[in-house]
């Protein structure tokens, strides 16, 4: 944007021309994205100077306000914020996304000028309606400027908070509801969005959906035409036109309201998912067992929170020092010497001291709860997602043989949410299916090559899927170009061997029960589901890659990548909405080898999506690979625990996995966790 802007000014373009302009906005998208809010409100004042000389409307009104926040020019931004967020009720109405956007950046501002009640009822307001819009899917997609500005606003409503939550248990409420609404991150804009499509093909529903789609893009289109109305100078204004509009989209939005109440009443599963309901520490206390205890962690910029709740309904808070970067140091660390089953004895020593520094900081404070519980059931997103938290260390001592893992003590279950969490336990109150397993294995990506059933060789290590040097450009995933990059996906021969071996431990039939190679093709999986077939299994398995949005060109959700075929009208990739339309009734769904390239937290991002996915189309749990993992240990780890789970169907999956992971940490040469 900076050598659109040389090239500009070497033509001598008006200061007003659309180019200009363009660019000019690019610069500042790039400054926010990079935080450099010196440079940024530089550029800001220099504009806004220009612009009161030559009597423009300001179009940057909410980027200049969280620029001036950041700066601490709170003063300047309660002035600014005041005057838009009134222009804002006026032409979106109180509920609007706009709104609640400046809303929320000017209860941050009154409340570092210490109008410390003033902020704490625009936050309130705020929250409620960028949590809980009144559309189904969406006026428009958020831009990262507008998620990076919400997330401000919520973590600065959370610090707010955060000095009466220790005392105060309905802030404490709160607070945790809203920690709840950070973590679903950009996962349920994708998540949303798969299921309106997928809800179009539900009869009764796709009706409905239609309606309140044509009425959103009807408001969208009004509110549009608003906005640039605002931005003009009076003369170019049309106020009766304007008007009308207004009218317009008020009686849109209560068509839209009475929408949304007939699919809150009639598919309440699905929009649960669409518009997941923020879950209360009562909701959670209702779900557990004597003998669990429910954590929820969200590392913020500066520090991170920490909740625990019990079935009693007690709930302990506490902060830790600890910043969002902070935690992302050391699990960035850790993952460096977890992720090493392929250099053997040349693999570092695991990082003790961080893990037990996360623990100290994280669980420490919570060791009197932590006594008499078998099973943890942990939330976490960001950084902590990447990191099982099995590896947790109690003991700052490192013991060649016998390290005081946490995985030692109880068992533990990861969810991306609480509510997520709160919406799978109602999907365990279901009968389990009456067969054993489905399984896809070994899939081939190129469909030219000819495959081979090997035995794998020793200390095999399931390499992790990279495709994101591909150019991203608007090439469909099956043109010539991309598919030859798809057929190079790296092959997992290693898995014929594991999910055969899961089918002989399930008594389930290899030759009906077990899909491999050319056969294991997006399309064995939908019809699988369409004949009834995927619906009556307990234990459903892909051991496959998976991808990312951005992976291969045109992609843009989550996806399994099945084998290939010659077909460009027929993709290769199981994609989240594809999950979406599977009807499950399983046990378990284990993605094997589902790992992806590099600890950045995107893979874990991308496995949220698709677990928020199968528990919708009907499993019960997700078994998932974090990295690079070695075969046999792998299949050790399996094999054990479906041993365990078929030997007990009742039994708690988490402890089926931890008697896997205990039996195999034994094996001297599995006692490192990069294998179990």
């Amino acid at each position: 944007s900076q050598k659109i802007e040389t090239i500009l000014d070497a033509q001598n373009l008006d200061q007003e021309s659309h180019f200009r302009l363009n660019a000019q906005e690019k610069i500042y998208v790039a400054l926010a994205g990079m935080d450099d809010w010196t440079q940024l409100i530089k550029r800001l004042d220099a504009a806004e100077a220009a612009r009161q000389q030559a009597g423009r409307v300001d179009k940057q009104v909410a980027l200049r306000g969280l620029a001036y926040l950041k700066a601490q020019r709170h003063a300047e931004a309660v002035k600014l914020l005041d005057a838009e967020l009134q222009s804002n009720v006026a032409s979106f109405g109180e509920a609007h996304f706009y709104t609640a956007l400046t809303r929320g950046l000017l209860a941050q501002a009154l409340s570092m000028g210490g109008q410390k009640d003033q902020a704490r009822l625009a936050f309130d307001k705020a929250s409620l309606n960028l949590s809980a819009p009144e559309s189904l899917s969406g006026d428009f997609a958020e831009n990262a400027i507008q998620r990076k500005t919400k997330r401000f606003i919520l973590q600065s409503y959370m610090q707010l908070l955060s000095t009466t939550a220790g005392s105060n248990l309905q802030d404490a409420q709160i607070l945790f509801s809203v920690a709840d609404q950070i973590g679903t991150s950009s996962v349920q804009q994708a998540l949303t969005e798969a299921a309106v499509r997928a809800g179009v093909n539900v009869p009764g529903l796709s009706d409905i959906i239609r309606k309140e789609q044509d009425a959103r893009n009807e408001i969208t289109n009004l509110s549009t035409y608003i906005a640039n109305q605002n931005a003009e100078v009076a003369e170019k204004r049309n106020p009766q036109v304007v008007a009308q509009m207004r009218e317009r989209k008020q009686v849109l939005e209560a068509q839209r309201k009475e929408y949304k109440a007939q699919i809150q009443k009639q598919y309440p599963e699905y929009f649960q998912l669409i518009q997941p309901k923020p879950a209360t520490h009562t909701d959670i206390a209702k779900q557990l067992k004597p003998d669990e205890l429910f954590v929820s962690i969200l590392p913020m910029d500066d520090q991170t929170y920490v909740w625990a709740v019990d079935a009693q309904g007690g709930v302990n808070f506490h902060r830790s020092p600890l910043t969002e970067s902070d935690v992302q140091t050391l699990v960035t660390r850790i993952r460096k010497t977890l992720d090493v089953a392929g250099l053997g004895n040349k693999a570092p020593a695991f990082a003790h001291a961080d893990s037990h520094k996360l623990y100290k900081e994280l669980l420490g404070p919570l060791e009197s709860r932590l006594q008499g519980k078998t099973h943890l059931i942990v939330a976490t997103s960001g950084a902590m997602a990447q990191l099982p938290m099995a590896v947790l260390t109690r003991s700052p001592n490192a013991a060649p043989n016998d390290n005081a893992w946490l995985i030692k003590d109880v068992a533990i279950s990861h969810v991306p949410t609480a509510n997520g969490w709160l919406s799978l336990k109602k999907l365990g109150e279901q009968p389990s299916s009456p067969q054993a397993l489905l399984a896809w294995g070994d899939p081939a990506f190129d469909p030219k090559a000819t495959q081979v059933a090997a035995a794998p060789a020793a200390s095999v290590v399931r390499s992790a899927v990279a495709l994101r040097s591909v150019e991203s450009t608007s090439r469909s995933v099956m043109d010539a170009e991309t598919y030859v990059n798809y057929s190079k996906i790296p092959p997992l021969p290693e898995t014929r061997d594991e999910v055969l071996e899961l089918a002989k431990i399930m008594s389930a039939d290899p030759a009906h029960d077990v899909i491999l190679g050319a056969d294991a093709t997006r399309q064995s999986v939908l019809k699988s589901s369409a004949s009834g077939a995927l619906g009556k299994k307990q234990v459903v398995v892909f051991a496959t890659h998976g991808l990312l949005a951005g992976d291969l060109p045109n992609l843009n959700q989550p996806a399994l990548a099945m084998a290939g075929n010659s077909n460009p009208n027929e993709s290769p990739l199981l994609t989240l909405e594809d999950v979406l339309s599977l009807k499950l009734n399983a046990d378990w769904v284990v993605l094997s080898a589902c790992n992806t390239a590099g600890a950045d937290g995107k893979a874990e991002e991308a496995l949220s999506g698709l677990a928020r996915g199968f528990f919708f189309a009907g499993s019960r749990s997700l078994l998932v690979t974090h990295w690079s993992v070695e075969s046999e240990s792998a299949m050790q780890l399996t094999t054990h625990t479906f041993a365990a789970y078929k030997k007990n169907p009742t039994m708690r999956r988490a402890d089926a996995l931890r008697q896997a992971m205990l039996e195999t940490m034994k094996s001297p040469q599995y006692a490192h966790p990069a294998y179990w």
